[in-house]
């Protein structure tokens, strides 16, 4: 079971392959409706955790999100962390720039409050997202 969105100038690309246990956003998060966004992506996670698989892995890997969409990411996280258990074992990755304090700021203060699961960050290279889009 997968779930697929492609990257537009205000949301990011979404990747959901439940059969690996496989999550991931890249790119940038500011929809208007952050909220109407994130409803189908919740519903496809709390199907995954019914039976979810032994290894679950979110990877973030974005270059920008506004306040309302930071909310929802951060409720969208705590449902994984929530559903941490003898099922399944939760990593989220926060991928940043090396040069992006900002980002990686943002991921540190989440790692601090998603310490009870394996919360990894990772600094990589990559084109901006702004810049690849034009």
């Amino acid at each position: 079971m997968a779930f697929e969105l492609d990257m537009t100038e205000v949301t990011p690309q979404i990747w959901f392959e439940a059969n690996e246990g496989n999550f991931s956003f890249t790119g940038v998060l500011m929809p208007e409706d952050a909220f109407g966004f994130f409803a189908p992506l919740f519903g496809y996670i709390n199907k995954y955790f019914e039976n979810p698989q032994p290894e679950t892995k979110l990877e973030v890997n974005l270059e920008y999100f506004n306040t309302s969409s930071s909310r929802i990411l951060h409720q969208f996280m705590k449902q994984f962390t929530d559903n941490q258990s003898e099922n399944t074992n939760i990593t989220i990755v926060w991928k940043y720039e090396a040069d992006d304090q900002e980002m990686e700021e943002v991921g540190e203060e989440f790692k601090l409050l998603f310490n009870q699961i394996t919360f990894e960050m990772v600094t990589i290279e990559r084109p901006r997202m702004f810049e690849v889009m034009g």
